[in-house]
């Protein structure tokens, strides 16, 4: 017999989960554990493209929770908040091209988004049955990862940035799979929403 790991589909804009604050997650119960064992599930079944993070409200939970999976390592956050960070906000490593970002949301689409270059994320893990508070520091592509998942957690999502800050969104080619700028007006076609 196949035993099947059980995932969940992740919603897209304009999903309302997808536009709310998640709730602070304050015990440790079966439902927890479920929705982390979930979480995790369904972002190592992600392809074309393969994410490297999901956030809770994009499975349609309202829990300020998310998952990362990196060089093949997976980890689950909760609770997750910055606690310091950078001094300055870039759009890419050590200053050069954009990092463009994308969201499993938000398929196809890819904008540059201001992050801040490292950061400290103070978050719970479940340790012998009960939330531990821990802290890690995160660099780089890490740290990106991390904030763009911690917005979700917020209602915020990276085109949000593009149309705050006036940056460029572009669309994938189906055909041709090359990135296309989209005209700014797309951005509230896509649900943008000032920051």
């Amino acid at each position: 017999m196949i035993r099947r790991t059980k995932t969940a589909p992740i919603v897209h804009i304009p999903h309302p989960a997808l536009r709310e604050v998640a709730a602070v997650v304050t015990e440790v119960d079966s439902k927890l554990l479920e929705l982390s064992v979930l979480l995790t599930n369904s972002l190592k079944a992600t392809r074309n493209p393969r994410g490297v993070g999901l956030a809770a409200p994009q499975i349609a939970v309202g829990k300020r929770m998310f998952a990362i999976q990196l060089e093949g390592n997976i980890k689950c956050y909760i609770n997750p908040k910055i606690v310091d960070q950078s001094t300055d906000k870039i759009l890419g490593p050590d200053g050069g091209e954009p990092r463009l970002e994308g969201c499993l949301s938000i398929p196809k689409i890819y904008g540059s988004v201001p992050r801040w270059e490292w950061i400290d994320l103070q978050y719970d893990k479940i340790i012998d049955g009960k939330l531990t508070t821990v802290k890690e520091h995160l660099n780089d592509f890490p740290a990106r990862v991390a904030q763009h998942e911690l917005d979700h957690l917020n209602g915020i999502l990276f085109i949000d940035y593009s149309l705050t800050f006036g940056l460029p969104i572009y669309s994938e080619n189906p055909e041709t799979e090359d990135l296309e700028l989209l005209a700014p007006e797309m951005l509230i076609a896509l649900g943008a929403k000032q920051l």
